[in-house]
């Protein structure tokens, strides 16, 4: 018997009507009947303050979008994330992220294995390495000491971990170096290895797998390069962090030097593990324990809170109430702080890897859409650029923006002008400048456009914790109230399986399977060249 779908359900039905009436009424006119509305539809969980309106909703549509909540069990189901239920249906696996920042021993096992003794275990080893590391124990073939560090993975192996240490700069003190190596694209590796000494670097080979044809790929072009500059042993300068440590040993990587991760933690929700090592080598052991302290905050405030003063569930139920009811396709993430340039590609990943999904966890296919394009930029640049199209554009796209109120740096008056810049574009995205005398057609903003806006203090490992935990739950929520798996990605296996087929019968000059004819002649075409 199929499951009833949520189209049916009560609580949408009347999200449905309220969805006509509300969408009437222009944000200027709600901020208008209501002198208190900033402050009533704001929530703060210290540092990050969120304000959401300049959403389309009043108190009604948050009281039926908890009640939506509600009807689709997500307390039941976030309690099940936390004690490590089976939630991963498709492959059969609680997803345990959040045991990774844990401090408490919440007796979670995993085929007959103290989920948090392994992560203490783990935690431990990172320790050790790192302050052997920055102690400049670790050496390299000639004797001298390491300075700089190369991750070579892909996907979650890369973006959250390149991210938190960019995000984090101003946090390294300068004892390791740190560069990234993701793309099959030959250029990015060459353009690294031109910056590095081959005595002084060590590489990451990231890959839970262990055969990800892009980091496989790199790390051999990586051993191979140490070898040409005189490395007898060039694995003895290579790392691994992966679930296979057999497949490790076997590529040559001494036991010393392969940190684990495991099953239940996704690619995309990793960067809480040994994933983060390059993160703790540019910041330190204790500042990664700090991000670790963050994301933990976050889980508790997700765990603990009601959900209409809940982070994480308000933002996922405002996602739903504009890709199901007001038809948006996209959400533009709009960071003002330079920092978290890599956050709207992060995003991209943790948002549509997770909920770009056509079928529900019982197994029949959606009738509703579910995800939404993550795209967006640094601001104040995209004012130059895509912004136009948010203000004066006939699509209906969610705009959010990060900013902190002081710099790292502590230079007001830049922060001064880029807080100023961020604000405004709140402002004038609900204001327009409809009113204004003298404006022709060409020059009108009509405003009316949704918005959210987040405030930190300042960017630091416990504010990018908190935040990045923030987003990981509200992916949850998301899938939660569709009745998705958001900790499985089948549709990036494809596209590796058919890439292995067209490399292979391009390197054997032969046809290893018929290919429809477009596929053919641009096959020919590299083969021809």
């Amino acid at each position: 018997m199929a499951a009833e779908s949520i189209s049916t359900l009560p609580t949408w039905k009347k999200l449905e009507i309220h969805q006509g009436e509300i969408s009437r009424v222009l944000l200027n006119d709600l901020f208008a009947n209501n002198p208190k509305r900033g402050i009533d539809f704001s929530i703060e969980e210290a540092p990050l303050f969120i304000d959401y309106s300049k959403q389309p909703v009043n108190h009604d549509t948050i009281n039926l979008l908890v009640e939506l909540a509600e009807a689709r069990g997500l307390r039941a189901k976030i309690e099940d994330l936390f004690n490590g239920q089976v939630i991963n249906r498709s492959e059969n696996r609680p997803a345990l992220h959040h045991a990774l920042r844990s401090k408490t021993d919440h007796q979670v096992f995993v085929e007959e294995k103290n989920v948090h003794s392994l992560v203490v275990s783990e935690l431990e080893h990172m320790e050790a390495f790192i302050k052997l590391l920055h102690s400049g124990e670790i050496k390299g073939f000639t004797g001298k000491s390491i300075n700089t560090l190369v991750n070579i993975g892909i996907g979650g192996s890369d973006l959250g971990p390149r991210l938190a240490t960019q995000a984090l700069h101003a946090f390294a003190d300068g004892t390791i170096q740190v560069h990234f190596v993701a793309n099959i694209d030959k250029q990015e590796i060459d353009a690294v290895l031109e910056r590095v000494d081959a005595e002084q670097t060590l590489f990451i080979l990231a890959s839970k797998s262990f055969t990800s044809l892009e980091t496989i790929t790199n790390a051999n072009t990586a051993r191979d390069w140490l070898a040409r500059n005189g490395a007898e042993n060039p694995c003895n300068q290579i790392l691994a962090v992966t679930g296979k440590p057999d497949a490790a040993k076997a590529y040559g990587i001494r036991k010393e030097n392969i940190f684990m991760i495991w099953d239940w933690v996704g690619g995309r929700y990793s960067l809480w593990s040994a994933i983060g090592l390059p993160v703790a080598a540019a910041i330190g052991i204790n500042r990664f324990r700090d991000l670790l302290s963050g994301a933990e905050k976050m889980d508790h405030h997700f765990r603990e809170t009601s959900f209409d003063q809940n982070i994480p569930v308000m933002l996922g139920l405002l996602d739903v109430w504009h890709i199901n009811f007001f038809g948006s396709e996209t959400l533009a993430i709009i960071p003002y702080d330079q920092s978290l340039a890599l956050l709207p590609d992060y995003l991209s990943q943790l948002l549509m890897e997770s909920n770009g999904k056509q079928v529900k966890q019982s197994g029949e296919f959606v009738d509703y859409n579910t995800g939404a394009i993550i795209w967006g930029g640094i601001g104040s640049n995209c004012q130059h650029a895509f912004m136009q199209l948010l203000h004066q554009g006939t699509h209906h796209i969610p705009a959010e923006f990060l900013v902190a109120s002081r710099a790292n740096d502590n230079n007001i008056e830049y922060q001064r002008l880029l807080f100023s810049s961020c604000i405004a574009q709140g402002e004038a995205l609900m204001h327009g400048n409809q009113g204004h005398e003298g404006i022709s057609n060409d020059q009108l903003i009509k405003g009316n456009h949704p918005s959210i806006t987040i405030i930190y203090e300042s960017m630091t490992p416990e504010t990018l914790g908190m935040l990045l935990a923030m987003y990981e739950h509200r992916t949850f929520v998301q899938a939660c109230i569709w009745g998705i798996n958001p900790f499985d990605q089948w549709g990036v296996e494809l596209g590796k399986k058919i890439a292995l087929d067209i490399s292979a019968t391009i390197e054997g000059n032969s046809v290893i399977r018929e290919f429809d004819s477009s596929t053919r002649q641009l096959i020919d075409r590299f083969s021809k060249a």
